[in-house]
């Protein structure tokens, strides 16, 4: 067995189209005049019973962690029917318990959406391009990635409304076990229940690369996992002391079932609440079941 441990350069094929992905997103907003820029703010906590996405026994580890975000984006109107939107987000991510996953990320990003037809009732079409920059306190777990996103929402009355986003990605991190790419769909119901309160039903799939920990002991040719199970999961895997006791990361090909539910009451003309539940099932060699409750406030200027 072998780490699989890569650092992978500029001269990577990958690397460069991402590096151009990630550039057009990022000089948007500088290439046309558009009405903005508009901000927006958050920060929420997020407690995940799993945190270490792993199988169910001595590997699962729990953990809560604070986020805080903003959002600067501009608007352009091509025609009656069709805007062209550019922004950046930026956040930080702080885990209460495992140091290494501290995290500041910068995602920027290109959208195009157009009203297909005249009315409240009208679809919606979107599609874009989103670059992300992440560096950890782990610094293994850094990584540059894109996505070309396309979805759809439509407003079914006044008070329901549903939207679908797809997503295909890659990323690349300084160690191959936390590279891969992806595809995933999310689905939301929107319930407008009355001028404050907002009910979301969430769904989603994603297929592609994730990381997995497990549990390790020092064996007499080094770290391995305590499941013995894991040495016939396929692909690159290295020792980690990202959850302070010794783990194993693997990065598996799996998929991934998600559902929940979301809460929003409205605070104010432009600030929300959102009290959130999600269940996350992966199913790869293994099984992984990832729990979480995150409460968030948000305002717009």
């Amino acid at each position: 067995m072998h780490s699989g441990k890569t650092i992978l350069t500029s001269h990577s094929p990958r690397r460069a189209g991402l590096l151009l992905i990630a550039s057009a997103a990022l000089t948007g907003p500088f290439t046309a005049a558009a009405d903005g820029p508009y901000v927006s703010l958050s920060a929420s906590g997020t407690w995940q019973d799993n945190v270490t996405n792993a199988p169910s026994g001595d590997g699962t580890r729990s953990a809560f962690d604070a986020e805080s975000g903003v959002t600067v984006s501009w608007l352009r109107s091509l025609d009656f029917s069709t805007i062209l939107s550019a922004g950046v987000a930026s956040d930080v991510d702080i885990s209460a318990t495992y140091r290494g996953l501290d995290s500041l990320g910068v995602v920027p990003s290109l959208e195009l959406r157009h009203k297909a037809g005249i009315g409240p009732l009208a679809t919606v079409l979107h599609a874009g391009l989103e670059g992300q920059l992440v560096g950890f306190t782990d610094p293994e777990r850094s990584n540059m990635g894109a996505a070309i996103l396309l979805g759809l929402s439509q407003r079914l009355d006044e008070a329901l409304q549903f939207a679908v986003d797809g997503r295909l990605g890659s990323y690349d991190a300084r160690d191959i076990v936390f590279t891969g790419s992806y595809a995933s769909l999310r689905a939301a119901l929107n319930w407008d229940v009355d001028s404050i309160w907002r009910i979301k039903l969430l769904g989603g799939w994603r297929n592609g690369d994730s990381v997995s920990d497990y549990a390790a002991v020092r064996t007499a040719t080094g770290w391995g996992p305590v499941d013995k199970g894991a040495y016939n999961l396929p692909g690159a895997w290295h020792y980690v002391r990202t959850f302070n006791d010794p783990f194993v990361a693997y990065r598996v090909s799996a998929v991934t079932w998600s559902d929940g539910i979301s809460v929003s009451p409205a605070i104010g003309p432009n600030s929300a609440v959102t009290l959130q539940f999600m269940r996350y099932d992966t199913r790869g060699r293994d099984r992984y079941v990832n729990n979480a409750v995150t409460a968030s406030v948000s305002h717009r200027f």
